[in-house]
């Protein structure tokens, strides 16, 4: 492990399969099929992003965003597709260095709406944070969750992440200060 982070523009994180998932790395191929989903508002009401408003901004995601990240040698974001479709994305989960000398690393993640409810973010979420500590070394995994996301903090905790505090008006989203949750789970925890 070195304190900085090596730029590699052909790494792809692998495809990881779980009982009912495969979180795979995005291809320009999946805007079409992610744009419905991801310009959906419900969907991105706590996420950092807007939600899509043309299929520009979602191939600006999967080509630009993702392969800038992948470059980075980390698994953010990788397309969460149900096993028996592949090739539709229907969310994204991802884990990146928040500070690789402190071997931090945070995840984030988002399910399409008509996903919600079913168990799919805590089954994909919790392969990416096994891959993560097996394959990326981190002592911490972190992850930030905005006031109000009360399913998230649900997620968070049937993992195995603690509650560590709350910044207040920590991030200017939307025109607005708001409050972040912060979530942390160690190795070997």
């Amino acid at each position: 492990m070195t304190d900085f982070v090596t730029f590699n523009p052909s790494w792809r994180p692998p495809t990881l399969h779980t009982e009912r998932l495969v979180l795979r790395p995005y291809t320009e191929a999946d805007a079409p099929l992610l744009f419905p989903l991801a310009s959906n508002p419900n969907t991105t009401q706590y996420t950092l992003w807007e939600h899509h408003k043309s299929i520009d901004d979602t191939l600006v995601f999967v080509r630009d965003y993702a392969l800038g990240r992948y470059a980075e040698g980390v698994p953010e974001p990788l397309a969460i597709c149900l096993k028996d479709e592949p090739a539709q994305p229907i969310g994204s989960c991802g884990c990146f260095w928040a500070s690789c000398p402190h071997r931090t690393m945070e995840i984030g993640y988002w399910l399409a709406e008509p996903y919600w409810g079913r168990g799919i973010i805590v089954e994909a979420v919790n392969e990416l944070v096994r891959y993560s500590f097996e394959t990326l070394k981190p002592q911490r995994i972190q992850a930030r969750v905005i006031e109000g996301n009360s399913a998230s903090i649900r997620v968070l905790e049937k993992l195995g992440f603690r509650f560590e505090g709350t910044h207040r008006s920590a991030i200017l989203r939307r025109g607005l200060f708001e409050d972040v949750h912060f979530f942390a789970k160690l190795q070997g925890e």
